[in-house]
């Protein structure tokens, strides 16, 4: 039997009759736009058509998608493999909004190998196997492949099928959709969609994931979606610190000042610091002072801003956990976070706006000369520097404490959420390969 006639089963078989919508799709890349149901999308698919790709390098060929009954828009993140090359993850999401099933039984997929024109093949890999896993409530849910051998340089077609549609689009029913691609009679009778990808490529990257014996969801939600996202947050704690201690530098620096500003023989008395401050210093180096490059800055205080945070996250990382060092024994970390949200605002620029000024002779800067007066403007400058460095540190450390550590632990309930709720399609009949 022909691969044509293969393909014809295949199809039939499984209701799944795309032989001749997959040829459609290498014509012209425009038609990708005009797509209801299946959304193909990037350079990579303009440079399948145009037998440019070597399948040496491509590893994803389209980034967007839609299904094709409920209209859902999802993104294909990338293709991930082990350093053996016989294990590669498919890794799409959905929007955080979109009304899709998390138990990963609902879902189907079904495998065809093509080339460079998009017609259909069989699959060149051998003893391929599929398991689908839904990364808790993320709207993550990703394809694990494992085969017999290392994956072969050949595009794939892996259609997934969601049994269960939990939305429902009008225009579906009321026009239709013309694309040559939606008249696949398996795309109009179920909800699917396609990914077009090659596992054997270079450009597929290599997780650690992967490398474990056993596929675990929240490492490989971590290494996808969470790690590059911890990277960010901890390169903004770095850089606020760096403007924390400029801040502290100003502060001592205008603390100086009112020894050595006089006006008359007045001078400032120093005035009471507020609590934010009180202490405060930023130890170790920043990367550009490092022997070895590496950020070695720290925060050394002994006050928290109210919903604030004191965590030395330099010694750890999202997936080992940083709930775990802060959450108090015998409380769970929801009611820890709730707890934190009822603490109120900070009290820094209300402390420095009722700070008292009292000059050499025991009069107030504020109160007993007016702001205006240019005589005194030396003393008065003096003052409004080291307000504003006060002010300056107080939003600083609140930003470091309560805003980007919060977004670091954000992460960390991210990757419990998918921990604890994450589901796994491991039946023989979840993948169907065409061989």
């Amino acid at each position: 039997m022909g691969i044509k006639d293969k393909a014809k089963a295949f199809g039939k078989k499984f209701k799944l009759d795309s032989h001749h919508a997959i040829e459609r799709f290498g014509v012209f890349f425009g038609i990708f736009a005009l797509m209801g149901t299946i959304v193909i999308a990037g350079s990579g698919a303009a440079a399948i058509k145009a037998g440019s790709d070597t399948l040496s390098h491509t590893a994803l060929y389209n980034t967007e998608f839609t299904s094709s009954k409920t209209q859902l828009k999802g993104d294909v993140d990338g293709i991930y493999t082990n350093k053996a090359g016989d294990r590669a993850l498919v890794m799409m999401h959905f929007g955080t909004k979109a009304s899709i099933s998390y138990n990963a039984a609902d879902y189907q997929a079904f495998l065809l190998g093509s080339d460079t024109d998009l017609s259909t093949k069989t699959v060149k890999t051998g003893g391929i196997r599929g398991t689908f896993h839904v990364f808790g409530s993320t709207g993550y849910v990703g394809v694990l492949l494992e085969a017999d051998e290392p994956f072969d340089r050949q595009v794939l077609n892996l259609t997934i099928r969601a049994n269960a549609e939990l939305s429902y689009d009008e225009r579906q029913q009321a026009t239709g959709n013309t694309d040559e691609a939606a008249r696949d009679s398996s795309f109009s009778k179920y909800d699917q969609w396609r990914v077009f990808f090659n596992p054997g490529a270079d450009g597929a990257e290599k997780i650690p994931a992967l490398e474990a014996m056993n596929f675990d969801p929240a490492r490989a939600y971590y290494d996808v979606v969470l790690k590059a996202e911890e990277a960010k947050t901890r390169e903004k704690l770095d850089q606020k610190l760096l403007a924390m201690r400029t801040n502290l530098a100003q502060i001592q620096s205008y603390t100086s000042d009112l020894q050595t500003t006089k006006v008359d023989g007045l001078f400032l008395r120093p005035p009471s610091v507020p609590t934010t401050v009180t202490g405060d210093e930023i130890s170790g180096a920043s990367a550009a002072e490092a022997e070895n490059g590496v950020s070695t800055l720290a925060l050394e205080t002994d006050h928290t801003v109210p919903g604030g945070f004191d965590l030395n996250w330099r010694a750890g990382n999202v997936y080992d956990g940083y709930l775990d060092v802060l959450v108090p024994s015998g409380e769970g970390y929801v009611e820890f976070l709730a707890a934190k949200r009822q603490e109120g605002s900070d009290a820094t620029s209300q402390q420095i706006s009722s700070m008292k000024w009292i000059l050499s002779d025991g009069s107030d800067l504020k109160n007993d000369y007016q702001s205006s007066d240019v005589t005194m403007r030396p003393l008065t400058n003096v003052m409004n520097n080291l307000s504003q460095a006060y002010q300056d540190y107080g939003k600083s450390k609140s930003e470091y404490q309560s805003t980007l550590l919060l977004d670091l632990l954000r992460l960390d309930v991210q990757l419990r959420d998918v921990q604890s709720n994450s589901t796994v399609n491991e039946s023989k009949d979840f993948l169907k390969t065409l061989y």
